[in-house]
């Protein structure tokens, strides 16, 4: 497919997809109203035509995205529907922010664990299904997200699998939350980031690019994470702490709240005395 083609193709293509995601599902449900003869059918009907378009919709999205799927990779990208990436990335949205922006579908999906499970694999989704989001949760990109078991991502958390630069570009990267870990409410999670398993993010914290959270670990409420740190296993960051880019903060270390570490600064738990040390003490 040409770079013009592309272009031209976006708005037809986008306008046919929202007839197809809406149009088929509406015309579904109304038949089934239509169609019945008696009080009591009729009324059985009318129950069953609001899950049935929920059902119907997300289905339909998620076909239709299928073959956009493979847009869906990290790197960095022009924001071009000329590009064959942008192309299907943009496509993809669309299918996906039909289903997450119409609430109460995208909400009946969350709450039917086999609906759930068809939804987010239709979406490219090949983590652990056993994760907990709400219908304000922001979350794209599902083939870049994986969560482990028990991942717990609160309501009006982000996690920003792509990032829009001034520059005209777009990066793209992996999110990984493993089993147990947890992101507070209004916290948001940039391109690259790793969660250990049972590590936690506190509420209203930002966590920079490629950011890597050890197993166990705790970033307090309101801190801030640059990007490329490494905060190791069963470390804990005090509340409204700020940690610079590529800093490292060891395993076990705990930072006081409002703790300030620059950039690249190594930050270590003090080790153990020895007994000699110990002894040489007591004398």
């Amino acid at each position: 497919m040409g770079h013009k083609v592309r272009k031209r193709l976006f708005p037809v293509l986008s306008l046919l997809y929202l007839l197809i995601i809406f149009g088929a599902p509406s015309s579904a449900s109304l038949l089934l109203l239509t169609t019945q003869t008696t009080v009591w059918h009729r009324l059985l009907a009318g129950a069953a035509a609001g899950p049935a378009f929920a059902v119907l919709c997300a289905a339909t999205a998620g076909l239709l995205s299928l073959p956009h799927r493979k847009g869906i990779v990290p790197g960095s990208f022009p924001r071009s529907l000329s590009h064959p990436v942008y192309f299907h990335r943009r496509m993809y949205g669309l299918c996906w922010t039909s289903l997450y922006y119409c609430k109460p579908v995208y909400h009946f999906c969350l709450c039917v664990p086999w609906l759930k499970a068809l939804v987010f694999r239709l979406f490219g989704y090949r983590g652990d299904l056993n994760f907990t989001v709400y219908p304000d949760t922001w979350i794209r990109d599902l083939p870049l997200l994986d969560f482990g078991k028990g991942a717990y991502i609160s309501n009006r958390a982000t996690l920003g699998t792509n990032i829009v630069l001034s520059n005209g570009r777009i990066l793209v990267d992996r999110i990984v939350l493993k089993e147990g870990s947890l992101v507070g409410h209004l916290a948001m999670l940039a391109p690259g980031v790793r969660l250990g398993a049972g590590a936690e993010i506190a509420v209203g914290c930002g966590i920079g690019i490629r950011a890597a959270i050890g197993d166990g670990a705790w970033v307090g409420p309101m801190s801030t994470v640059e990007h490329g740190v490494t905060i190791g296993s069963r470390a804990r960051v005090g509340i409204r702490s700020y940690i610079g880019s590529r800093a490292r903060v060891g395993e076990r270390v705990v930072l006081q709240p409002g703790a300030f570490i620059s950039a690249r600064a190594v930050v270590e738990a003090p080790s153990s005395p020895t007994e000699e040390e110990r002894l040489s003490c007591a004398l």
